[in-house]
């Protein structure tokens, strides 16, 4: 509604600017979107790329650690601590003091091999524990018992493979525990006998180092075990959101994650990649705004060349609408002359495009108009003449009606009922053929005149026909138009009985149809029948010579015309004869007193 209440400067102000900027805004999107995409999926590829490489830093790193947990078969004097039955250290001889000399050299040169090695541990088969710590007290815990560990356990069921543990606590010497990541073997003697069980804790730092080296500053790195516990983070807040909706540890593929990052809400994206050697998975992405950064322009761009599209356009529309708006005006102003009945000519049009046709057109229109008001006022006056005549037409059958009126008493004077009461059913015809063009009349009123022309016939063909008449009480006020049964049964009359040897029976019935709105008028006979043929012209109105089978045409014309092509005249075959059947909605009427 607001927008059919607007000038049409305004409409075409406002679709200018659509048009014009939203072009660029789709175009902008579209190149936006593309764009991020293109730099997303080439994100993706060299995250793949650096992820790999970073996974295989990690492997090589552990690499080396598998190869320091085999150096103890290199002194092979230090397992003869191991090689012997549990003695207590209060009861070691210089033998087994000798042994123990060299195997803490031994661990205590495993720090200045690798800087993350921040602690070793010798379980020996026979019961006996030795260890080295970098920093604070290398005195055994011996509360702890290392019997309960899962690296322990697997180390013991590999009998010599290496073991790789996730990051966890050390408990095993005395004083504060650490957090650190075990690598564990069994240590066999030349006859493949388990001597003793070597773990080497090392900080999650080394990761770090080379995060560090690689330079992947701007880059979110979360390193996740076999049993999906945190290894390392560089963003705790996106590591604890990635264990809580991680991928599958077997998949290799795309996240996004959301953190925070200074207080401010950051989305990441990133590529989730998974070491077979280890087990280990690796979370690597990146902050979207930093991927995105350089199709901000594209957008600022657009928003730039859409403001100044829109600028220009309401220039241009206003231009546009200015020289458009003009004859509009003044066609407006002629016509609200013409509503007034004053038919003003406009001067001719000074344009020849589609407004000066549009201008042109009317000025013929109006010219026309004025010519046709004209014609309708002479067509008025010669109108009123034709009615005059109709009138005085009128009066001949109202002469006729008065005369047979006058018969009729006459009839009745001279003693001959029989013929007074003919002339009354043709007065009571006539009358109706006067009230042809009426409103409804109930339908008891119609069967009075059927009944008066069955006397008519009946005079002229004496024994010929009998009628039965089935009409409810309750149907006798539907409405109906009048003289609309009569064709009907003159046409039963006459057809019905040719070449028939025996009295003819019609049978007049009316009855309301199932959903009682519809009322339907029968007219049977058990005459001698009529072809599919016959039906078809009697219904078409084809046999122009016949007038009964035109009458019965234009009971179905005049049918339609009154209540809807919905409702009409009907003619069937019938064993003997033929039904001709008439549906009209139900409307009841009052007969006029």
């Amino acid at each position: 509604m607001l927008w059919k209440r607007l000038s049409y400067h305004r409409k075409l102000f406002i679709v200018l600017i659509i048009v014009s900027s939203l072009p660029v805004f789709l175009l902008g999107t579209i190149a936006y979107k593309k764009s991020s995409e293109t730099l997303m999926q080439q994100t993706e590829q060299d995250l793949q790329i650096i992820a790999g490489q970073l996974i295989t830093a990690i492997e090589k790193q552990i690499s080396d650690f598998d190869r320091f947990s085999i150096l103890p078969y290199y002194m092979p004097e230090a397992f003869t601590i191991f090689n012997q039955p549990y003695i207590p250290e209060e009861n070691w001889g210089s033998a087994e003091l000798n042994a123990q000399k060299q195997l803490i050299r031994l661990m205590s040169a495993y720090p200045s091999i690798n800087t993350s090695i921040k602690g070793m541990v010798l379980y020996g088969m026979n019961g006996r524990i030795s260890g080295y710590r970098l920093s604070g007290s290398s005195s055994m815990n011996k509360n702890f018992d290392v019997k309960n560990e899962k690296w322990y356990q697997e180390a013991l069921e590999r009998r010599g493979g290496f073991v790789v543990s996730g990051v966890h606590e050390i408990k095993q010497f005395e004083g504060e525990a650490f957090q650190a990541v075990t690598v564990s073997r069994m240590l066999l003697d030349e006859q493949m006998r388990p001597l003793a069980v070597i773990a080497i804790h090392i900080s999650p730092d080394f990761i770090e180092k080379i995060i560090t080296s690689s330079q992947l500053r701007d880059t979110v790195v979360t390193v996740v075990d076999a049993d999906h516990q945190l290894v390392y983070a560089s963003d705790e807040q996106l590591a604890v959101h990635l264990l809580e909706h991680s991928l599958d540890a077997g998949a290799n593929g795309v996240w996004v994650a959301d953190s925070k990052l200074n207080e401010r809400n950051v989305k990441y994206s990133g590529v989730v990649r998974q070491n077979k050697y280890l087990s280990w998975t690796i979370y690597m992405g990146k902050n979207q705004a930093d991927i995105l950064q350089g199709t901000s322009t594209i957008r600022q761009y657009t928003v730039v060349i859409a403001i100044v599209l829109m600028f220009a356009s309401a220039i241009v529309s206003w231009l546009l609408a200015k020289s458009l708006s003009r004859p509009i005006l003044r066609l407006i102003r002629s016509m609200r002359n013409v509503e007034n009945g004053k038919f003003e000519v406009l001067e001719a049009p000074s344009r020849y495009d589609e407004i000066g046709q549009l201008h042109l057109s009317y000025v013929r229109m109006v010219k026309r108009l004025n010519e046709l008001i004209q014609s309708i006022a002479e067509k008025e006056r010669q109108k009123r003449r034709a009615e005059l005549y109709a009138l005085r037409v009128r009066i001949q059958p109202h002469f006729l009606y008065n005369t047979l009126n006058s018969i009729r008493m006459l009839a009745i004077l001279q003693q001959s009922p029989q013929i007074a009461k003919l002339i009354h059913s043709l007065n009571r015809l006539l009358q109706s053929y006067l009230k042809l063009n009426d409103e409804l009349m109930p339908l008891s009123k119609e069967i009075d005149l059927l009944q008066d022309y069955e006397k008519l016939m009946d005079l002229r063909y004496t024994n010929t026909f009998d009628v039965e008449w089935d009409i409810p009480e309750q149907l006798q006020d539907a409405g109906i138009p009048a003289m609309l049964l009569q064709p009907v049964l003159e046409n039963a009359i006459f057809h019905a009985s040719r070449g028939l040897r025996r009295t003819l029976l019609i049978t007049v019935k009316a009855r309301l149809l199932d959903d009682d709105r519809t009322l339907s008028i029968e007219i049977m006979d058990n005459g001698v029948g009529i072809t599919e043929e016959q039906i078809t012209d009697l219904l078409q109105g084809q046999r122009k010579d016949d007038s009964a089978h035109i009458g019965i045409n234009n009971v179905n014309d005049r049918i339609r015309l009154w209540f809807g092509r919905e409702y009409g005249l009907t003619v069937k075959r019938m064993e003997p004869g033929t039904a001709v059947i008439i549906t009209i909605p139900y409307k009841p009427v009052r007969e006029e007193i």
